[in-house]
């Protein structure tokens, strides 16, 4: 093989390479046609809002603060798992 039927050979697959488009973070190449999609994973939302929801109903369990401190941090702890789920869902479901 000559040096132009090489040269004419490796331009023909950098052109292929650059139309399949580029690896993603793991090395493989996405789908033709398809766009690599963010994964949210539902579970991990769902579990940390059960864990400051759990946290804070158990904050009533142990009353050893003022109720005054108590109700504010069991307030602040549910609250922010129902912002958490509300978050997920808008970011999830957004156009």
């Amino acid at each position: 093989m000559t040096a132009e039927q090489e040269l004419k050979r490796l331009e023909r697959e950098i052109e292929s390479s650059k139309l399949q488009g580029a690896p993603d973070k793991r090395g493989l190449l996405p789908p033709p046609g398809k766009e690599a999609k963010p994964r949210n994973s539902f579970d991990v939302v769902l579990a940390c809002a059960a864990g400051l929801a759990i946290v804070g109903v158990g904050v009533n369990t142990i009353r050893q603060m003022p109720d005054q401190q108590a109700e504010s941090l069991r307030d602040g702890l549910i609250g922010g798992a129902a912002g958490l789920l509300v978050g997920y869902a808008l970011g999830k479901f957004r156009p």
